[in-house]
């Protein structure tokens, strides 16, 4: 989730325990003093919770560490609870209010309220880590068949013409036009975008500039400003920089 996310997230969650313990305190302003003090222990469990023991032991299959490990959040979190409770009391004494409600003393209704807050936002975040895992596989599978069928076809001379992956040094755009330079020396050009050549080829293929797609088993050598290639240097512009020296250097 994004920071804009959390932040809507804990603004509702805020707004509606206000507004549902606001029938026991008999005011919005008590509810809101004592969902104050709440909050923070809701927000540290979850975070605890959701960002550290589901993905360090539950996805990593140390079930067991995860077990015992929730057991002691669990027991933390009540005394937090509590504490949070007594405080609120005080407060409410304090201020010579007169209702303040069972739910201040009713530790188990509160931590029904606090888990379920916690395990509805694990619930969100499962749903969230499943589409992207979908999503991953899908990419994953889509650049497995691009490997597998080992060559691309593209329009050129009226007629389509098939061309391995292995023969391509790099790819040039022309305006609407793009060519296609063969390792034999020759070149194909067919009228293409060459943003529709960088979504179709694997990832054995790099841009490095609006104009150029490069090959990078025919990459002879780099620096931060050129690829050399075929004899030839091509300019990285600033906006593919980043990407291309890490890509460069991952292989």
């Amino acid at each position: 989730m994004k920071t804009y996310q959390h932040i809507l997230f804990w603004i509702i969650v805020y707004g509606s325990l206000t507004l549902i313990f606001a029938n026991w305190f008999g005011g919005h302003v008590e509810a809101f003093y004592f969902v104050s003090l709440l909050l923070p222990v809701v927000i540290g469990t979850s975070y605890f919770f959701n960002y550290y023991l589901v993905p360090r032991f539950l996805f990593t299959r140390k079930f067991r560490k995860f077990v015992i490990y929730s057991l002691y959040m669990l027991v933390v979190s009540l005394c937090l609870e509590l504490l949070a409770s007594v405080c609120a009391m005080l407060l409410i004494v304090y201020f010579g209010i007169n209702r303040a409600g069972p739910l201040v003393t009713d530790v188990f209704t509160l931590a029904v309220i606090l888990y379920f807050i916690v395990l509805f936002k694990s619930f969100i975040l499962l749903i969230k880590h499943y589409f992207v895992d979908q999503r991953a596989i899908q990419l994953l599978e889509e650049e497995q068949m691009k490997m597998e069928a080992g060559y691309f076809t593209v329009r050129s001379n009226r007629k389509n013409s098939k061309i391995t992956y292995d023969e391509v040094i790099y790819i040039e755009s022309l305006a609407d036009y793009i060519r296609i330079h063969m390792a034999d020396g020759s070149s194909i050009t067919s009228k293409e975008k060459i943003s529709r050549m960088d979504n179709m080829l694997p990832e054995s293929f790099l841009r490095i500039h609006r104009s150029f797609i490069v090959n990078l088993a025919k990459v002879s050598g780099f620096s931060r400003e050129f690829i050399e290639m075929g004899g030839k240097e091509l300019p990285v512009s600033r906006t593919y920089r980043k990407t291309v020296i890490e890509k460069l250097h991952k292989d």
